[in-house]
């Protein structure tokens, strides 16, 4: 006798560019999809909602995608806890306030509910190669710096995943932050009512490492990736798929730091080639859905929740701004994407 496993069903709340890419991907999958939300009707022959406590009313779904902007990810995200959803699906940033975060956090630990955040590059496996190369064969010793610049997008939309890669890839929690604003009131392309000003920012880990990211709104180029390690660095180009690395010799790795004449030739130059959009999250819906240890935990969402709202306090205040946060950006909501 054959037993055949169960199809899952999932819907889909916000039908946008996000929405209509999970839409393809899903599609792919052992996945039927059960319905779509979304303010305007899309061109397709599946169940349709305008209000997605209607849907989760009326149909029955193992999981749901939520790739509508960030102001509503709060409220749906309760709501499908209440309604015992089993995966859930959203898009970054997880909330536009840290309190929020806390309190889904807290509503997850009484549910089954597994949820996941689309930060994509730590289901990459060339990133996964690449930090074993950092960690397990040291190839440019201890990571103690990365740098980031990248041209305007708004830092908590494209910004949010360059603080996660730094504390991926050096292995720490941010202590605190300075920020300096370089706010060009540039239009949004996803509406008037998203203010998300650039600037640059450097992050301090508990670990002594340190990141400084530059996205001020003065900039358009393609982002540039550095890695900064005790005797060596690596240098990412994703756009144009390569990777630099450079590094002393064996025999002058164990010489003092102060010795900063010492050559670092190339022992590395190649293809470095990010999967695609849809394979990582392909991979994250399956790791989702898994028995397995969630990657994106909502743990690791709510650290870049946190970090954006301490680099907005920076810019308010023009100070460094230690973390956890406890006082009113803990709990102000910030109206981005």
């Amino acid at each position: 006798m054959i037993c055949l496993i169960p199809i899952m069903k999932f819907g889909i709340i916000g039908f946008g560019r996000m929405g209509k890419m999970y839409y393809d991907i899903i599609s792919k999958m052992e996945i039927e999809l059960s319905f779509i939300c979304d303010i305007i009707k899309p061109m397709n022959d599946l169940k349709y909602f305008q209000n997605y406590k209607e849907a989760l009313d009326n149909l029955t779904v193992d999981g749901l995608i939520i790739s509508t902007t960030a102001p509503s990810h709060n409220e749906i995200i309760q709501y499908a806890i209440e309604k015992k959803i089993r995966y859930i699906v959203c898009e970054k940033p997880f909330t536009t306030s840290v309190i929020h975060a806390d309190e889904i956090i807290t509503k997850l630990k009484n549910s089954d509910t597994r949820l996941a955040v689309n930060y994509l590059r730590r289901y990459s496996s060339i990133y996964a190669e690449l930090k074993r190369d950092l960690y397990e064969s040291n190839i440019i010793g201890k990571p103690r710096n990365m740098i980031i610049t990248c041209g305007a997008g708004g830092l908590s939309t494209v910004g949010t995943h360059f603080f996660d890669l730094c504390t991926y890839l050096l292995e720490s929690k941010v202590k605190f932050v300075y920020a300096i604003a370089v706010n060009k009131n540039l239009p949004n392309p996803r509406g008037k009512e998203f203010e998300d000003p650039g600037g640059h920012i450097l992050l301090n880990f508990e670990n002594e490492s340190r990141a400084y990211i530059d996205m001020g709104d003065d900039l358009g180029l393609q982002h540039s990736i550095e890695i900064i390690g005790e005797y060596g660095r690596v240098i990412i180009d994703e756009s144009n798929e390569n990777i630099t690395i450079r590094s002393r010799s064996t025999e002058d790795r164990m010489k003092p730091m102060h010795l900063y004449g010492l050559p670092n030739p190339v022992i590395r130059n190649e293809s470095f080639k990010l999967e695609t959009i849809g394979e990582l999250i392909t991979k994250m819906i399956r790791n989702l859905t898994s028995e397995s240890d969630i990657i994106v935990t909502p743990n690791i969402a709510r650290e870049k929740v946190e970090i954006y709202s301490a680099i907005r306090n920076s810019f308010d205040t023009k100070k460094p701004i230690h973390l956890p946060l406890n006082d009113e950006y803990y709990k102000r909501e910030f109206i981005v994407t």
